[in-house]
């Protein structure tokens, strides 16, 4: 993850002079953290997981793929309150769209 990367442009985008913006900003960072740590732990572990119960096992989805869904709604949320829907176009390539995009 670009966290700078995001800082940044969040940062051009917000009234820098806000101590409320700021802030969301940093949530909005913290948040993006949140997301790909919860994306490596789907990642090393898979979709699906193996729940064992004494004599009984199961499988069941990963619950890292409900949280990383709350966070994404979080994100969303808080890019929409900060006026950021979709962050700008890189001066080489198309508009990033999302979180996820920020970070390639």
């Amino acid at each position: 993850m670009n966290e700078n990367r995001i800082r940044a442009e969040l940062l051009k985008q917000i009234d820098a002079d806000s101590a409320i913006a700021l802030e969301k900003v940093e949530r909005y960072v913290s948040l993006t953290q949140i997301f790909y740590e919860l994306k490596k732990s789907v990642a090393e572990d898979g979709p699906v997981t193996i729940t064992v119960n004494g004599s009984q096992r199961f499988t069941k989805t990963n619950p890292a793929i409900d949280a990383m869904n709350k966070v994404n709604s979080q994100l969303i949320a808080l890019g929409k309150d900060m006026g950021v829907d979709v962050l700008p176009a890189p001066k080489d390539g198309p508009a990033i769209e999302t979180a996820e995009d920020a970070m390639l």
